[in-house]
């Protein structure tokens, strides 16, 4: 059986539950934050985390992002969740059900949460919603992060705390470096003979092993992902797997991309990004690639991700691009592949 995603298991039965599952959702508790829940047939699409525009001169550009993806194309309900103090909190939520009535799109819910209470803006109920706000139930809290803990996933307290998931781990880069010294890859004609072992032990590790990540073998994935060819059959073999396969390659990729030396952490910490992706983690997601194109601004692939990341593709486009290429084609080039077709 497939795990769930972060995303199958909030089940949008209370403005409670969907204000416990936030940071579940995101990665971390939002602060000062806008997010927005994108939904189509009552699944979610999207969840959605922006800023909040400091003052009127950026409310423009803010509602332009808002609206700046797939989901806002695809989705016939939007819920709106505001965490902040701010006095302005009903003109902004103002703001994006006007862009909302004029697409024709229905808002679901504005909520607005602050100080572990939360109430709607769309609610004059005031024995129901009163203006200070509800606490949130905490037997509601508990279930939901039971739920999430049942699949192996639980937010970290901040969003630094997320970005040192992927920061250099200085000690284990030297070590890295050490193994990679060591033991280069070889050019030639042993290079492919290399790459088939390469494959097979990036697979094994990622997929197929419960084993604890060292040195060396962060090394060898690391100095593997760092050849396209490789690079691009491991996440084939990915685009294949279980969720539960995902999750663990997501862990190792996160260790790979900390350890990986200097000039050689964007094959890695962008192999990451697709993992988080395909999981439904958009916030590690974003955070990987921001590592791996901080390294090489112009890595193609990270490029790409990020922007089918920002425009909303669904983790399900990765599969479906995936798809539409055989794994020799991935291992090969397609050029190759379809050479070694034509001659056998």
């Amino acid at each position: 059986m497939t795990p769930p995603t972060p995303a199958d298991i909030l089940v949008l039965t209370s403005p409670d539950a969907l204000v416990s599952g936030l940071p579940y959702l995101i990665g971390f508790p939002p602060v000062e934050s806008a997010v927005l829940l994108w939904l189509r047939e009552r699944r979610l699409l999207l969840t959605q985390r922006i800023d909040l525009p400091t003052d009127d001169t950026e409310v423009e550009p803010w509602l332009a992002a808002v609206w700046s993806h797939v989901a806002a194309k695809e989705a016939d309900e939007l819920v709106i969740v505001l965490v902040t103090a701010r006095a302005d909190v009903v003109s902004l939520a103002g703001h994006v059900r006007t862009v909302a009535d004029v697409r024709g799109l229905g808002v679901r819910d504005a909520l607005v949460v602050n100080d572990g209470r939360w109430r709607s803006l769309l609610c004059a109920d005031r024995e129901c919603c009163d203006p200070s706000g509800r606490v949130i139930d905490p037997q509601v809290s508990d279930r939901i992060a039971a739920e999430f803990a049942g699949v192996g996933v639980s937010p970290l307290p901040t969003r630094d705390a997320l970005v040192r998931e992927f920061a250099q781990d200085s000690d284990g880069a030297d070590l890295v470096a050490r193994a990679l010294a060591g033991d280069p890859a070889p050019e030639g004609r042993g290079r492919e003979r290399w790459r088939e072992e390469i494959i097979g032990e990036c697979a094994a590790r990622l997929v197929v092993d419960r084993v604890a990540l060292d040195a060396e073998g962060a090394a060898a994935i690391i100095r593997g992902l760092d050849d396209v060819r490789v690079r691009d059959t491991v996440l084939w073999d990915l685009s294949q797997s279980d969720q539960a396969s995902r999750f663990r390659a997501l862990d190792l990729l996160a260790t790979c991309a900390r350890w990986a030396p200097t000039g050689m952490v964007a094959p890695a910490a962008t192999c990451a990004a697709i993992a988080a992706w395909l999981v439904g983690d958009g916030a590690r997601a974003q955070i990987a690639l921001e590592r791996a194109l901080g390294e090489r601004a112009d890595y193609s692939l990270a490029l790409l991700v990020q922007h089918s990341i920002r425009v909303g593709l669904p983790p399900t486009a990765w599969g479906e691009a995936m798809t539409g290429l055989s794994r020799e084609e991935c291992r090969y080039g397609r050029r190759s592949a379809r050479a070694r077709s034509r001659a056998s």
